[in-house]
């Protein structure tokens, strides 16, 4: 139990170093091409549209990190079920039609918690976009005159 604990930080923290550096980038990336003030709606759907393919990327890539060491730790029979398992895990939908091996069962709640985790991040990223968007349309509106 202590083993599969360890590896459930580890894979954590892991999880927290990807999702962590690819907000940097995209925050990055906003910060050094920051979207024009605009009153097109559709510009500024673009730009979250664009962010949510980012942070997917980055869900499926922690997703296919878990399948991967369920993999290789032998705990489901090929790959194409672990990654159904991490991904149904991860997203904290838990069908249950596949489980985890006797001694090995505590790492599905623990992939759980770390997607809710990372599902935050990304929620906070999304506001924190959200409301830079509308700061920049406010702050560029014109002032009426009288």
């Amino acid at each position: 139990m202590l083993a599969e604990l360890f590896a459930s930080f580890i894979l954590l923290g892991l999880c927290v170093l990807i999702h962590s550096t690819g907000i940097a980038l995209i925050l990055r990336q906003i910060h050094h091409h920051p979207p024009v003030p605009t009153d097109r709606p559709w510009k500024v759907a673009l730009v979250i549209v664009q962010v949510a393919w980012k942070l997917t990327s980055l869900h499926l890539f922690q997703i296919v990190l878990w399948a991967v060491y369920f993999q290789i730790q032998g705990c489901l029979p090929n790959f194409e079920t672990a990654l159904y398992f991490s991904g149904v895990s991860y997203s904290t939908l838990g069908y249950g039609d596949v489980v985890l091996p006797q001694g090995w069962r505590t790492l599905g709640p623990a992939e759980g918690l770390t997607g809710i985790l990372m599902c935050g991040l990304s929620t906070g990223l999304f506001f924190a976009i959200a409301h830079r968007l509308l700061e920049a349309r406010l702050h560029h509106r014109p002032t009426a005159t009288k």
